[in-house]
């Protein structure tokens, strides 16, 4: 996720009571849109875009969207583990605040809802936490029933990022999903995902090329190419 320019509001409730807050939106134009390694565009481009809510307090509020595609239909949700989605729409809200001048944290709800599936349980809720030292980061985010009733799942993971320069900056990734149920997989209980991005602006837009890869291979993907090492371009703007 590229980093969003706020906008500072003010909210009355009621009336004679206010408080701070920051708006911010953003949108980005990729070349895949993957998730936790594997695609969820079919390999495919997909357009993105989002709005935050960010009061003084530390809590914030959010949704975001993505067009998704998972080349399946409703008939062929066993023999394609899918759910089509056609987009995906995501809302969340959470708590982030400092413990000292290098480390922070942040806890949140995330619910993850596909309004054209029609029934087909593609809609999940997830629970997170990370805490950030400096430029190192650990996360964890937890269901307790997975995308298509696929019972719990576990995802955790570390980042890195370190300035290149002013302009340039290099964020690395690596995490670890486990599966209660190989129902989003087909067959495999576990994977693993890492990706190395190169991040800049030019032009008042948000630049950044990553490669990003898993150990899994297309008979997990349900012999798609999903889950295959890809060189992914964005690019996004902030509003």
């Amino acid at each position: 996720m590229f980093k969003k320019a706020a906008l500072a509001v003010l909210v009355t409730i009621p009336a004679t009571q206010a408080f701070a807050a920051e708006v911010s939106g953003n949108v980005a134009l990729t070349s895949d849109y993957k998730f936790r390694g594997i695609s969820q565009s079919d390999s495919a481009p997909s357009i993105q875009g989002g709005f935050d809510v960010a009061f003084d307090n530390g809590a914030y509020i959010g949704t975001w969207g993505a067009a998704v595609d998972f080349d399946c239909s409703a008939d062929e949700v066993n023999s394609c583990g899918g759910l089509n989605g056609g987009i995906e729409l995501d809302y969340y809200v959470g708590y982030a605040a400092d413990i000292s001048d290098s480390v922070s944290y942040d806890i949140g709800y995330i619910y993850y809802d596909y309004p054209q599936d029609e029934g087909l349980l593609g809609d999940y809720g997830e629970v997170y936490g990370s805490l950030s030292f400096g430029d190192f980061g650990i996360g964890m985010n937890y269901s307790d029933e997975y995308w298509g009733e696929t019972g719990k799942f576990t995802y955790t993971y570390a980042t890195y990022s370190v300035a290149l320069s002013d302009a340039y900056a290099l964020d690395f990734l690596v995490g670890s999903g486990d599966y209660d149920e190989a129902g989003y997989l087909d067959g495999a209980t576990s994977h693993m995902n890492w990706s190395i991005a190169l991040s800049t602006s030019a032009a008042g837009l948000d630049l950044a090329l990553t490669y990003e890869d898993t150990n899994l291979d297309e008979a997990d993907a349900y012999g798609y190419d999903w889950a295959d090492a890809a060189l992914i371009l964005t690019i996004g703007k902030s509003l």
